[in-house]
């Protein structure tokens, strides 16, 4: 319990009042539609049900922000904050069946790990699978261990991937399924295989079907077919863009440090010592009981990382965030070293980790310096943030060095340097990357000001190269009433426009149409009525009375 509710305070502390950017803008214009119209099968966008979700999460972010009548960033992030602190809490209790060390060891390096601490203060999906694929595993683990003979274990287990399935789509069923066959393969349990792998795969159906059903209700058959296309066939299908197959071994040794790199390591520590342990006949059952319960788990949580690892590269679709499920898998081989140092190849991973833990937030000082200098580079006022910054990480590393007095126990002086180094972490990404990112991709005061324009002379909004699902979604997110705008992409467009309107159009854009003109076959642009920065771009909004002479 102590272990979610600090969780929670980590993954909240400072969101109120701040700007929706990135992915996130997405789910908040969903959740605003949601209050603004209603309750919908599937999240909604300029009035159109949108195929790649269906609306359980913008559900939960709906319920968060009735009492408020608004959508806020507090409120939209407020339920993966919940799954995240959940994550930890689950992570704790199923290592310390083996050991408490490890279990703290390993929550603190879940906070060590970057992907997972900076979609814990988003809105992540992913995240919320991760919970559920942890709690599916537990349920299995302790029905195993004898520590919970509840019948219904199954059944809860069938709950939480409708749960799933409800968030995430075919994934929610697929990596928890997944995860749950790799445990009952490596205990050699094949008939637990089938148990669960068959009704399961029936749930897929059925779920999938139960889908397909609603969203013919909701759109009709055009939009049955961008369901199929966005959720299954267009992520398993290859494209020109395709990423190579290493993708996530590779990008993975940068977003998901510091776990990852170490649990690579961990885990071909394991194969060397455990594989000839598991080298039986398919049909005879490994007697991984009688193991050390933590080389056991152990080996349990590389099956979990290698499966996820090696089933995500399949698909032609690849992003970061979906390697989230294997999280508490690779945070807990990362922490493995701290309660085992049984061969040479351990020890020296134990102590260079050691080493870097005890100077992790000089290293952040560091950093802090480099993104400052950036910061000068890029017009970015970050000055009150890293004077802030500088003198807790400086705190952080005296107590650190605390750590070294000789009077306490080894696993207290780790336990100091683990948290110290994770506590580090969070407050870089709190007063450093978050107050940069929000400052990089601000669009707020470009809507606020456009929207302002458009108050005083009223108008319809027309947008020239942008896309309904990219640079829309971050203006409609910053609009507090509905948002309908005009989508065009070519200048013949222009003649068949209502008059008077507002033209938001990139200066990359109109310099091209423009330079066109003198060609004799372009665009002749007036005074602009307002103009700056907007995401990662210039651009100009144009009043325009007529359609702009060529």
């Amino acid at each position: 319990m102590a272990v979610a509710v600090v969780g929670l305070l980590l993954f909240t502390l400072g969101l109120w009042g701040q700007e929706f950017v990135g992915f996130e803008t997405r789910f908040a214009v969903f959740a605003k539609e949601m209050l603004r119209a209603g309750v919908s099968i599937f999240p909604r966008t300029y009035g159109e049900p949108y195929p790649d979700y269906p609306a359980t999460s913008t559900l939960l972010i709906w319920l968060g922000s009735l009492p408020l009548g608004e959508v806020n960033k507090f409120t939209a992030i407020l339920p993966t904050a919940l799954a995240s602190a959940l994550n930890l809490a689950l992570t704790y209790r199923l290592l310390s069946y083996v050991s408490r060390q490890w279990a703290f060891v390993a929550v603190c390096f879940e906070l060590l790990t970057a992907t997972f601490l900076v979609e814990a203060r988003a809105i992540s999906l992913d995240q919320m699978l991760a919970t559920i694929t942890l709690a599916c595993f537990i349920l299995a683990y302790r029905r195993d261990a004898g520590i919970a003979s509840s019948e219904r274990w199954l059944l809860w287990i069938f709950v939480l991937l409708v749960l799933g399935f409800s968030i995430r789509g075919p994934m929610g069923i697929v990596i928890p399924v997944g995860v749950l066959c790799s445990y009952y393969a490596l205990t050699h349990q094949w008939r637990a295989v089938f148990r669960i792998g068959l009704p399961s795969l029936a749930l897929l159906i059925a779920c999938w079907f139960a889908l397909l059903f609603l969203a013919r209700i909701e759109g009709g058959e055009t939009f049955v077919e961008d369901v199929i296309r966005m959720q299954v066939t267009g992520r398993l299908g290859g494209h020109d863009d395709a990423l190579p197959r290493y993708y996530y071994l590779v990008n993975s040794l940068s977003n998901f440090a510091l776990s990852f790199p170490l649990a690579l390591l961990v885990t071909a520590s394991l194969l060397r010592s455990a594989l000839p342990r598991l080298q039986l006949p398919f049909w005879r059952k490994a007697d991984t009981v009688s193991w050390d319960p933590a080389m056991r788990m152990a080996v349990l949580m590389a099956g979990w990382l290698l499966l996820v690892l090696i089933g995500l590269s399949i698909p032609e679709t690849k992003k970061a965030r979906y390697l989230l499920p294997a999280v508490p898998a690779m945070a807990a081989l990362a922490a493995y070293v701290f309660i085992n140092q049984s061969n040479g190849f351990l020890r020296v991973i134990y102590r260079t980790l050691q080493k870097l833990l005890l100077i992790f937030p000089m290293l952040l000082v560091g950093l802090l310096f480099y993104a400052e200098h950036y910061a000068r580079q890029g017009h970015l006022n970050l000055e009150i943030q890293t004077s802030l910054l500088l003198s807790l990480l400086v705190g952080c590393q005296l107590l650190a060095l605390f750590a070294l007095r000789r009077t306490w126990p080894q696993d207290k002086r780790d336990k100091l340097v683990v948290a110290v180094a994770a506590s580090a972490f969070w407050l870089t990404n709190v007063y450093l990357r978050e107050p940069a990112e929000l400052q990089i991709h601000s669009a707020r005061p470009f809507v606020q000001a456009v929207e302002e324009l458009r108050r005083q002379q009223p108008g319809p909004l027309a947008m020239y190269g942008v896309g309904k699902d990219s640079l829309a979604i971050v203006y409609h997110v910053n609009v507090a009433d509905e948002f309908r705008p005009l989508f065009i992409n070519q200048v013949e467009q222009l003649t068949s426009l209502r008059y008077p309107l507002y033209l938001l159009i990139s200066d990359k854009e109109s310099k091209l149409l423009t330079s066109a003109g003198r060609r004799g076959q372009g665009i002749e642009w007036p005074q602009p009525v307002y103009q700056g920065l907007f995401r990662d771009g210039n651009y100009s909004v144009y009043y325009l009375q007529q359609p702009p002479p060529q």
